[in-house]
């Protein structure tokens, strides 16, 4: 990872995060003669505490974070005039390495929803199993749904409180929604579970790429890959014949703006820059909208109007409450900075098997549809859209649920306690949003519009959630008390308000339904606009679908309108997935590298 970029490489990867990482390590090991050159702008993270410890996931994503890349989109209505920061993994192993480490799977149907040879659920199952070392050793999961043998290890982690679980999922039943052994067996949409996570149960830390697959194979040397951190790609470069030959490159940091370098590609060039970096790159090597490059003065390679568009995220809130638990099972002290990093790892030498930092806090997880009676509480666009996609597909869910045993706010606001929080956020959104360059260099800023809750339904969802999660919160013996600085402010007539709530429930323990009136509406509306943030999943400004579609690359994953170039991270997916992305992205990468190695005549099994 150190020394000169070479001037020439078989295959050059534009971008270390998790899709280009996966795609390069699987190659080199397919044919360690060829030589694949990695171009990674951010920091290694080899043996980074705040990487390798799980508990300390938040504080990549802080303001600042040199191991994360801040987006900020433009101000929105629909945010309340808000301007919305996205973070995305800015260092090696990108997403992966600094990610919430919830182990989260897509539905078959999700798959399928692509409608592309090849893509579907079933060719896909896998590529989701091959990376795979699972430990949760439950009797009653399908164990021909996951894998054994993989580099990435799935377990509770070092400190899963199975109290708060029980107590979570007893107050769902109570509402309706059961319990399975799974919900990530790929099909399951209307159920909770325990949370299995990217964490090994033996070391307590983080399944990252980098750590499982880069680094041991680079330790020995023994194949032709090389990694280059601190590095940007301005653009592709093409001969006369439209082919991709190679890329321009600078330096991160002060001589950003001196004259590009330029690495050749003698056999293919990758772009892997994610979702937000790879259409910029397309947009500056010519590849994209042909009236907007032209109006920058940028020579058009390939008219791709589809290039920046269909930028999708999912949207959360996480809602806090303050908790009966004790500091041993909570991450507020993690998070607050009252338990330290020092404390910590004296805390996981005297308890080698039962410790904070081996654990996030995610320990249940929902997919959920609305039971009985809930079709009243949707709002009128949101029933439009149950009727037509999801009333006639049962297993895709409306709503993915999560608990998070803190609080994720700035804690100097509140005082010091134990807390937990739960986070609806919506799988499938039908807002769009977009992200164009504005100029020919990487310091041009590029013009964000996140998109968020431009479609009236992904708004009605986040308030059906917002309803859903407060039923389940109440009826939980953790529960006592919003903290209501994370909460909709309720006028003081209000039956939905946490007062006249709290009130009855300690009264009968009856659990009516909250009563929510037009105004109350108005209000959780109003605070989901204000407060709606990232859930950091983003994806599809380079998707796979036909041109005629606004598409940008093919089944094989090759940029329309050239040769020679592949785009191989979420950028390619059409449509959304119901679950986290790690898996998604793993799973891309490797089907990614399996084309590849077909193409290149490589010996490539799964």
């Amino acid at each position: 990872m150190d020394g000169p970029v070479p001037v020439r490489t078989d295959i050059l990867i534009a971008g270390g995060g998790t899709t280009g990482l996966v795609v390069a390590t699987r190659l080199a090991k397919a044919n360690p003669h060829l030589s694949i050159t990695v171009l990674e702008s951010g920091i290694s993270v080899r043996d980074d505490s705040s990487i390798v410890h799980p508990a300390l996931y938040l504080s990549n994503i802080l303001p600042g974070s040199k191991t994360a890349t801040f987006y900020t989109s433009k101000s929105s209505e629909s945010l309340a005039g808000r301007k919305l920061t996205i973070p995305s993994g800015g260092c090696l192993g990108g997403g992966s390495s600094i990610n919430f480490m919830v182990y989260s799977r897509p539905q078959m149907i999700d798959f399928d929803d692509w409608k592309t040879e090849g893509w579907r659920g079933e060719d896909m199952v896998p590529f989701l199993k091959v990376y795979e070392n699972f430990q949760d050793n439950d009797p009653n999961i399908d164990r021909s749904l996951h894998g054994y043998d993989g580099e990435f290890s799935i377990s509770p982690g070092t400190n899963a409180q199975a109290t708060f679980q029980e107590d979570y999922f007893h107050a769902c039943r109570q509402i309706g929604i059961p319990q399975v052994p799974d919900v990530q067996n790929l099909k399951t949409s209307h159920a909770v579970g325990r949370w299995n996570m990217w964490i090994d149960q033996k070391t307590g830390w983080r399944q990252g790429v980098p750590h499982r697959l880069l680094y041991p194979l680079l330790d020995p040397y023994e194949t032709g890959l090389h990694v280059f951190t601190n590095i940007k790609v301005v653009r592709v470069l093409f001969d006369e014949r439209e082919r991709a030959t190679g890329v321009e490159y600078v330096p991160v940091g002060p001589d950003s703006h001196a004259k590009p370098s330029v690495i050749n590609a003698t056999k293919l060039v990758v772009l892997a820059g994610g979702t937000f970096g790879t259409p910029q790159i397309l947009q500056r090597s010519g590849v994209g909208d042909a009236h907007r490059l032209s109006k920058l003065g940028i020579h058009v390679v390939s008219n791709l109007p589809g290039v920046g568009q269909n930028y999708q995220d999912h949207h959360v809130i996480f809602y806090p409450y303050r908790s009966t638990a004790s500091p041993s099972e909570t991450i507020d002290g993690i998070i607050s900075g009252r338990f330290t990093l020092e404390s910590a790892l004296e805390q996981k030498k005297a308890q080698p098997t039962r410790y904070l930092l081996g654990w996030n806090g995610l320990d249940c997880v929902g997919k959920n549809r609305p039971s009985a009676g809930d079709e009243e509480l949707l709002g009128p666009e949101l029933r439009d859209v149950w009727e037509r996609d999801y009333r006639p597909r049962p297993t895709r869910p409306l709503m993915l649920m999560s608990s998070l045993a803190a609080f994720v706010g700035n804690h100097t606001d509140i005082p010091p306690g134990q807390h937990f929080s739960l986070g609806p956020y919506t799988p499938y959104p039908y807002s769009r949003g977009s992200i164009h360059i504005t100029g020919p260099t990487v310091s041009d800023p590029p013009d964000f519009d996140c998109g968020f809750l431009n479609h009236p339904a992904d708004a009605q969802k986040l308030q059906w959630g917002y309803k859903k999660q407060r039923e389940i919160a109440r009826r939980m013996t953790h529960y006592r008390g919003a903290l209501e600085v994370g909460h909709p402010i309720f006028s003081e007539e209000s039956k939905a308000g946490f007062k006249f709530v709290d009130d009855q429930d300690r009264k009968s323990r009856r659990y009516q339904p909250i009563e929510y009136s037009e105004e109350d509406d108005q209000a959780i509306e109003l605070f989901i606009r204000q407060n709606v943030s990232t859930a950091w999943h983003s994806m599809g400004t380079c998707a796979m679908k036909t041109k005629e579609q606004g598409g940008v690359v093919d089944p094989g994953l090759n940029v329309f309108g050239v040769q020679g170039l592949k785009v191989v991270d979420l950028s390619i997916c059409p449509s959304n997935v119901s679950a986290n992305t790690y898996a998604t992205a793993l799973t891309v990468g490797h089907k990614a590298a399996s084309i590849i190695a077909e193409e290149l005549g490589l010996s490539y099994s799964i």
